[in-house]
């Protein structure tokens, strides 16, 4: 299929394909690996986070800052090894069932499956690549002489970032059908750019919204 016929559909990652929060899997992770020296204070921090995130205020600046600083220095084979064992371990088996039949459906349609997530890139490219998506849309690494720096770089895949994402992927690509799932009012821009909007297990405030404009509200537990 062309890209000028391009059927495309749009996967959130977090609470949407995966039963939790790929970063707050990985977070126990590096904990578990001695990656994070602090353990308490740093789930003390991310709670407050996921808070603010609830909420729809969290600071994208300050959460990634967080968020990459355990990678800081590290080699990027080595936090690619760790990766792919905590997907293993951890990740594939939280996968919704529900979730990955939809994917599975798009994919025999022909559409272009796509992963766009407000986590990390270094989590979400390996797994959007085992669930044989065309690409995964998320928040890059900052690297230098081949070691993470532990800031970030490039557009924020988060709110309205996921549409700036997603139009520098497409270019001047114009999709024929586009669907769009995820659980977040975060998401709100993006599921009102697509066709066929898909609340999937939705916060009260998106599950407010999709009652109100009819959009479809499936179940994948």
């Amino acid at each position: 299929m062309s890209r000028r016929a391009m059927r495309l559909a749009l996967f959130d990652l977090d609470d949407t394909l995966l039963d939790g929060d790929i970063t707050g899997y990985w977070n126990e992770w590096l904990i578990e690996q001695g990656w994070i020296p602090d353990a308490a204070e740093y789930r003390r921090t991310w709670d407050r986070h996921m808070a603010d995130y609830a909420a729809g205020t969290l600071d994208m600046e300050a959460h990634l800052t967080f968020l990459l600083a355990p990678l800081a220095g590290r080699e990027v084979q080595e936090v690619a090894e760790q990766v792919e064992v905590f997907l293993d371990s951890r990740i594939m088996p939280r996968l919704f069932p529900g979730g990955l039949a939809q994917v599975a459906w798009h994919r025999e349609q022909g559409h272009t499956t796509v992963v766009i997530s407000a986590s990390t890139a270094q989590l979400v490219v390996p797994l959007a690549r085992r669930l044989g998506c065309d690409a995964a849309l998320a928040t890059a690494l900052e690297e230098q002489a081949g070691r993470y720096t532990g800031q970030a770089h490039g557009t924020r895949t988060f709110k309205e970032g996921k549409l700036h994402a997603l139009r520098e992927w497409l270019g001047e690509t114009q999709p024929a059908e586009t669907w769009g799932y995820s659980d977040s009012r975060n998401d709100l821009p993006l599921l009102e750019a697509v066709e066929r909007p898909h609340a999937i297990h939705p916060d009260p405030v998106l599950a407010g919204i999709a009652r109100e404009r009819g959009w479809a509200m499936p179940t994948w537990r």
